[in-house]
């Protein structure tokens, strides 16, 4: 079997407060509003809510072949004029291949009287184009809407090619519920088998009000509510994974390998230009090591993977043809999967054994092959090729990974290693903080007004480079330095930034650096004959990390990180130095964290210096549970204190 090209997948959460209002020929029918429900003068699940459900009902309709189509009815009561603002404009993003219609919305009044929104005031417009995906939205503002009243909306979404088994029922929004119902027909001769996460398992009973339909219901649902540093959502918020038949997880995975392992035997076998391309790379070669790093950067360099590539259209892409491995080289691009498989194919060639790696996504969910039993949940995160005794994991098809590094969401995951002869489980490592260091240096001088400025030059290695490469690879240059402007900015209002400089943004081999001068006005602040500087320049105006008193989930860091800044002022002539304290060190007792802070100055220049030194993830710690919330607020509070350390300089 021919691998299939793994598609971009958008998967679109509707909140809460997303609706529609189109016109339609069907009648619209409203259920009757209790005067309870009129008269409601507080929430009922959360009691400081701005808004609640009232109810949040869906209708999943597997009933035609080709298609599912889900009705939406939703009852919001407004309670604050925060409520009335988060209500006042609707939106609801939609891809090709769906359809909306069958929708109205109105608002109820406290007296009874109601506003209906005028089909003519929807607008719709493109929010996102990468490749294939266009994502449109429908959008209009609620007449009439205020605390006290009560929002209507109901639409239906009609999705072509597309079936209920594997598919995700969410039972908690943005907003408290009273309660939440699902009504769901599956397709004639199939049953439903859910699993549920992050609530208590719930029953499919059949709908005495719908024939043909399974209904589940959850009432008093607290608003699903996200926190700085949480979890990945699949791991919080409250939703079920439905299937048509009862899940074996031993043969779903013995199922995955004997499709994908046809991928090794067949696609990346090494045929003979293959080999003739691997004894080339590899002439002089001695070490693993070097053999490796030969295939790899020939993969990066020479090998143009098409989903990355911006200057390829559609219809480009649309015409390439590839069966093998072969192909790619042949042709010198391919999309990801080939890409990969060339790889596999070169690293055969030289000799070692070679897996596939399937994997879930970390920025997802947590996968075990037990918690989640469902090949959805995995997708072809990298190669693995046997070096000694252990195994060795590469990723060489993403453009802006550097050799020995996967992308953070694919280290310490729990992964499939798919081979010929069957499969193993195994957890791909988590590089640790001084893999991934940011490098900050500063050259500035203070003026007497307060005035700072010079240069800086900010280094970033590892996840840290990996991350913005990745986030800025479909950009332009004068974006990237836009970008680049922007971040200096949101700490400092009034900075000025001038001459970036971004350098090694296609070269993974070297860390990415920017450079730029800067001038920020009245960075110190001057009292009297007195001047009070942060030394701590590349800090200053971060606000901490945790603010909030308490914790609803987890606390979850992408990667473990380090920084390490060196700034050096030129204090002006005038002022010399009153009072310089520095800060105590901090650190825990396992050294997940720590922080240590030298400040120095040269009397006879007039020169202040400044190091910082911080890490954490130490141990590659990650994930802490909701007990361990006050620690970590606390550590990260007395992070913030010693950042924005204050030093005093004196007029002479």
């Amino acid at each position: 079997m021919k691998p299939a090209v793994r598609p971009t997948i958008i998967l679109l959460t509707f909140a809460i407060y997303v609706g529609l209002a189109f016109a339609s020929d069907e009648p619209v029918v409203w259920r009757p509003i209790s005067p309870a429900e009129l008269q409601m003068k507080a929430p009922v699940v959360e009691p400081d809510s701005d808004a609640e459900a009232i109810f949040w009902e869906v209708w999943l309709d597997d009933k035609k072949l080709n298609s599912i189509y889900y009705e939406h009815y939703v009852r919001v009561k407004i309670f604050t004029a925060r409520g009335q603002e988060k209500f006042s404009k609707f939106a609801i993003p939609f891809a090709k291949g769906t359809k909306i219609d069958n929708i109205a919305a109105r608002v109820i009044k406290p007296d009874g009287s109601t506003v209906l929104l005028d089909p003519k005031d929807v607008f719709e417009r493109e929010i996102v184009k990468a490749g294939k995906i266009k994502v449109k939205t429908k959008s209009f503002a609620i007449p009439g809407i205020e605390p006290g009243v009560i929002v209507e909306y109901k639409y239906r979404e009609t999705i072509k090619d597309a079936w209920g088994n594997g598919i995700r029922l969410v039972f908690q929004q943005d907003i408290p519920m009273q309660k939440i119902v699902f009504h769901v027909r599956p397709q004639k001769g199939f049953s439903l088998v859910p699993r549920f996460y992050n609530m208590a398992q719930t029953t499919f009973v059949e709908d005495p009000d719908e024939k043909g339909f399974l209904v589940a219901s959850l009432s008093n649902v607290p608003a699903y509510k996200v926190e700085p540093q949480m979890p990945p959502e699949d791991e919080v918020r409250k939703w079920a994974f439905v299937k048509y038949y009862a899940i074996d997880p031993g043969a779903t995975w013995q199922s995955v390998n004997r499709k994908y392992s046809q991928w090794i035997s067949t696609y990346a076998k090494p045929t003979e230009p293959i080999q003739k391309k691997a004894a080339e790379l590899l002439q002089g070669a001695t070490t693993d090591d070097e053999k490796l790093r030969r295939i790899y950067a020939y993969i990066q360099k020479d090998i143009r993977n098409v989903d990355f590539d911006t200057t390829l259209t559609d219809d480009d892409r649309d015409k390439l043809d590839y069966d093998h491995a072969e192909d790619t080289l042949r042709l010198r691009m391919g999309n990801s999967i080939y890409v990969e498989l060339l790889f596999a194919a070169l690293a055969r060639a030289a000799g070692y054994e070679v897996n596939l790696v399937f994997s879930g996504d970390r920025s997802d969910s947590f996968f075990s092959p037990d918690k989640y039993p469902f090949a959805s949940f995995i997708h072809l995160a990298c190669v693995a090729v046997k070096v000694g005794d252990d195994w060795k994991y590469f990723n060489a098809s993403v453009p802006y990974l550097p050799y020995g590094f996967l992308t953070w969401n694919e280290e310490g995951v729990t992964a499939m290693l798919v081979a010929e002869d069957g499969f193993m489980w195994r957890n791909t490592p988590i590089s640790d903080q001084d893999k991934s260091p940011a490098k900050r240096t500063a050259n500035l001088a203070l003026l007497e007004d307060g005035t700072l400025e010079g240069t800086i030059k900010l280094e970033y290695s590892g996840q840290q480079a990996i991350t913005r490469r990745r986030d800025n690879f479909r950009e332009s240059e004068a974006k990237i330095k836009e970008n680049a402007e922007d971040q200096i900015k949101s700490r400092m209002s009034t900075a000025e930034v001038s001459d970036v400089v971004i350098e090694n943004m296609n070269d993974t081999s070297k860390p990415l650096t920017y450079s730029m001068k800067v001038r920020v006005p009245n960075y110190a602040q001057k009292t009297g004959q007195r001047l009070f500087l942060q030394p701590g320049f590349f800090e200053y105006g971060v606000k901490p990390l945790f603010s909030a008193a308490t914790r609803e989930h987890g606390i979850y860091f992408a990667y473990p990180w380090s920084e390490h800044d060196s700034v050096e002022i030129q204090l002006p002539a005038a002022f010399s130095l009153d009072s310089a304290d520095q800060p105590a060190g901090i650190a825990d007792a396992k050294n997940i964290g720590s922080m240590k802070i030298l400040i120095n100055y040269d009397k006879a220049t007039n020169v202040l210096r400044y190091k910082r030194d911080f890490h954490f993830g130490g141990g590659s710690v990650v994930l802490f549970p909701k007990v361990a919330y006050p620690a970590l607020k606390g550590m990260f509070d007395a992070f913030s204190r010693a950042d924005q350390h204050v030093i005093t300089l004196k007029h002479n």
